[in-house]
């Protein structure tokens, strides 16, 4: 179920919110009209009152957290991106010193295997399939290509040494991902944050029936805030998939322009 809410978009994701959010404080208000009425509604409310506070920083303190600890996720996984993404460029410039035969298979095994991780890498890692992903074998392909081809007797030291760390980083760079990957918002936090939010949500319903219902724009504020702190959580929970997936932009771009021979020296580029 929160594999499928994570990945809806960020339109779907708030409208989600917002609109599941009005539901439940409707119902909530239904119920509470129906229980109180021509009852005294001072006792409901000065009880309720005593509890927002507590409530309030329950639900801040909860989704704070699991806002903070999703946005790293989320972060990481972009800089695995940008890391992977150098080193695949270290690798392609120093592929230069290789004669044009084994730089042009050099540089193809690499294309493909960028040219993978959007189109095999991405869906793979949203379904938890990391091991189904196309880049997996497309980068063991790559490694063997460039650990022979960078011990020829031919390539200097320096360029043979910046190759096989470039690759190493790039492996480096895909098992985090993986990793990352792997992981999941976690339910139960996510369950007791929608649980004291939507407490938050009926005490504020009490606290404005006590006080008239022409306050009740204050609960009004507090059922968007609600709605959007959920929201949020489910919308950068997901880093390979739904409404804040990591870009794949810097990859196409390179993998482009190692195809245009951007990365062979004898290659005039304006």
């Amino acid at each position: 179920m929160i594999e499928v809410l994570t990945s809806l978009s960020a339109w779907q994701v708030f409208l989600l919110a917002v609109g599941g959010t009005i539901a439940l404080t409707v119902a909530a208000a239904a119920v509470i009209h129906r229980t109180l009425h021509g009852q005294p509604r001072e006792r409901a409310g000065i009880t309720a009152a005593a509890y927002m506070t507590a409530l309030g920083s329950l639900f801040a303190i909860l989704t704070g957290f699991l806002i903070s600890s999703e946005f790293l996720t989320l972060r990481s996984a972009q800089n695995a991106v940008g890391s992977e993404v150098a080193a695949a460029s270290q690798l392609a410039q120093a592929s230069g010193a290789l004669t044009p035969a084994d730089t042009g298979a050099l540089q193809e095994s690499l294309v493909g295997y960028l040219d993978s991780i959007p189109a095999g890498e991405w869906p793979a890692l949203a379904t938890g399939a990391a091991d189904r992903s196309p880049s997996a074998d497309r980068l063991r392909e790559l490694q063997r290509t460039v650990f022979v081809q960078a011990n020829r007797s031919y390539v200097p030291d320096g360029a043979s040494g910046t190759m096989q760390q470039a690759v190493n980083d790039m492996t480096a760079s895909r098992r985090e991902r993986v990793v990352i990957a792997a992981g999941s918002l976690p339910l139960p936090l996510f369950l007791l944050a929608a649980l004291s939010g939507l407490a938050l949500l009926v005490n504020a319903l009490l606290v404005s029936n006590r006080q008239g219902w022409r306050y009740g724009w204050v609960a009004a504020g507090i059922v968007l805030a609600v709605a959007l702190d959920l929201g949020a959580i489910l919308a950068i929970s997901a880093p390979f998939q739904g409404a804040f997936a990591v870009d794949t932009a810097p990859i196409t771009q390179l993998a482009g322009e190692i195809r245009d021979g951007a990365y062979l020296p004898w290659v005039a580029t304006p």
